[in-house]
């Protein structure tokens, strides 16, 4: 099993021309800011992640975080948000870590409105760095639908081969398997 617990709370920033933006592991502190995100994003989230990993109130921010933190403690996944002046722009997460195969799910979603700044992909890739460096994962997949034109653009900047296609592999929905490697 992979300790997720010894993974750093924080990650590299990512430069920005108006601010830096903060990679931290979700935590409490962070609940108002999470379900003020998730109320901008739900619509674009809710179809493929469901409403677990967008938390449109406060009190369901929290449990989600308490959630997460417990699976981390277990090792099932981490996950981490992007914080500019305690503003969440959006969460990555890594998760259904299997600890035989070092293989794993990429995920993540950026509010509307920070879309298009290439956040998604500066997330991904510090992501990468963390799963394949830190984690020692060998692998890590995306599921991506077959309409969600920016995430499929994401995955191919950050270099993800795609693989296959996924008959109802996602909320009974299809999906498109795009894959990273070690090298």
């Amino acid at each position: 099993m992979i300790d997720l617990t010894i993974l750093p709370s924080r990650l590299p920033s990512i430069a920005t021309t108006s601010a830096p933006i903060v990679v931290e592991r979700a935590s409490i502190r962070h609940a108002e800011a999470l379900s003020e995100a998730a109320q901008k994003s739900i619509v674009h989230v809710r179809p493929w992640l469901g409403i677990h990993l967008c938390p449109v109130t406060p009190a369901q921010a929290r449990q989600c975080i308490q959630e997460l933190d417990a699976k981390r403690t277990e090792g099932y996944g981490i996950t981490y948000l992007l914080m500019m002046n305690e503003k969440c722009l959006g969460m990555g997460f890594i998760n259904y870590i299997h600890p035989i195969h070092k293989s794993a799910n990429l995920g993540f979603w950026i509010r509307p409105e920070a879309c298009g700044q290439g956040l998604a992909v500066a997330l991904c890739e510090t992501l990468l760095k963390l799963a394949f460096q830190q984690m020692d994962l060998h692998r890590l997949e995306l599921f991506i639908e077959p309409n969600n034109k920016a995430s499929l653009r994401v995955a191919e900047k950050i270099g993800a081969e795609k693989e296959g296609f996924c008959r109802k592999r996602i909320f009974g929905r299809d999906a498109l398997l795009y894959a990273l490697t070690a090298n």
